[in-house]
Protein backbone atom coordinates (compact mmCIF):
# COMPACT_ATOMS: atom_id res chain seq x y z
CA UNK A 1 0.00 0.00 0.00
CA UNK A 2 1.09 3.24 -1.16
CA UNK A 3 1.30 6.65 1.25
CA UNK A 4 -1.51 7.83 -0.74
CA UNK A 5 -3.31 4.90 -0.51
CA UNK A 6 -3.35 4.90 3.33
CA UNK A 7 -4.11 8.45 3.13
CA UNK A 8 -0.84 9.14 5.02
CA UNK A 9 0.26 12.16 5.37
CA UNK A 10 3.68 14.07 3.89
CA UNK A 11 5.25 16.92 5.40
CA UNK A 12 2.31 17.66 7.60
CA UNK A 13 -0.43 17.21 5.10
CA UNK A 14 -2.63 14.56 4.01
CA UNK A 15 -1.89 13.44 0.57
CA UNK A 16 -4.72 13.97 -1.86
CA UNK A 17 -3.83 13.83 -5.27
CA UNK A 18 -4.54 10.53 -7.03
CA UNK A 19 -1.85 8.31 -8.58
CA UNK A 20 -0.52 9.40 -12.35
CA UNK A 21 1.31 8.12 -15.00
CA UNK A 22 5.04 8.84 -16.58
CA UNK A 23 2.91 10.68 -19.18
CA UNK A 24 1.52 12.84 -16.97
CA UNK A 25 3.99 13.35 -14.89
CA UNK A 26 6.28 14.07 -17.83
CA UNK A 27 3.13 16.66 -18.69
CA UNK A 28 3.26 18.37 -15.18
CA UNK A 29 7.38 18.81 -15.21
CA UNK A 30 6.90 20.45 -18.98
CA UNK A 31 4.11 23.08 -17.18
CA UNK A 32 5.73 23.96 -14.31
CA UNK A 33 9.17 24.26 -16.13
CA UNK A 34 7.39 26.49 -18.60
CA UNK A 35 5.39 28.73 -15.55
CA UNK A 36 9.17 28.48 -14.15
CA UNK A 37 10.71 30.39 -17.38
CA UNK A 38 7.87 33.10 -17.39
CA UNK A 39 8.18 33.89 -13.75
CA UNK A 40 12.03 34.19 -14.03
CA UNK A 41 11.33 36.45 -16.57
CA UNK A 42 9.51 38.41 -14.37
CA UNK A 43 12.48 38.48 -11.79
CA UNK A 44 11.30 34.73 -9.89
CA UNK A 45 14.38 34.37 -7.26
CA UNK A 46 14.48 30.76 -6.59
CA UNK A 47 12.50 29.81 -3.40
CA UNK A 48 13.71 26.18 -2.36
CA UNK A 49 9.90 25.21 -0.64
CA UNK A 50 7.83 26.40 -3.75
CA UNK A 51 10.47 24.20 -6.12
CA UNK A 52 9.72 21.22 -3.68
CA UNK A 53 6.13 21.94 -3.87
CA UNK A 54 6.26 21.67 -8.00
CA UNK A 55 8.44 18.71 -7.37
CA UNK A 56 5.70 16.69 -5.16
CA UNK A 57 3.16 17.96 -7.70
CA UNK A 58 5.17 16.31 -10.61
CA UNK A 59 5.08 13.26 -8.73
CA UNK A 60 1.63 12.94 -8.26
CA UNK A 61 1.91 13.29 -4.40
CA UNK A 62 -0.02 16.42 -4.43
CA UNK A 63 -2.74 17.94 -6.56
CA UNK A 64 -2.51 20.75 -8.72
CA UNK A 65 -5.10 22.63 -6.40
CA UNK A 66 -2.69 21.39 -3.25
CA UNK A 67 -0.17 22.89 -5.13
CA UNK A 68 -1.77 26.40 -5.49
CA UNK A 69 -2.45 26.62 -1.68
CA UNK A 70 0.48 25.76 -0.84
CA UNK A 71 2.15 28.86 -3.37
CA UNK A 72 -0.33 31.16 -2.23
CA UNK A 73 0.13 30.68 1.29
CA UNK A 74 3.86 30.88 0.86
CA UNK A 75 2.96 34.34 -0.84
CA UNK A 76 0.89 35.39 2.58
CA UNK A 77 3.96 34.28 4.31
CA UNK A 78 5.97 36.49 2.53
CA UNK A 79 7.99 34.15 0.81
Amino acid sequence: MTAYQSGASVMGQTLSARPISAEESAQRRRAVEEARAANYRQGYVHDPVLEEANERYIRGVISLEDLRREMRDAIRAGR
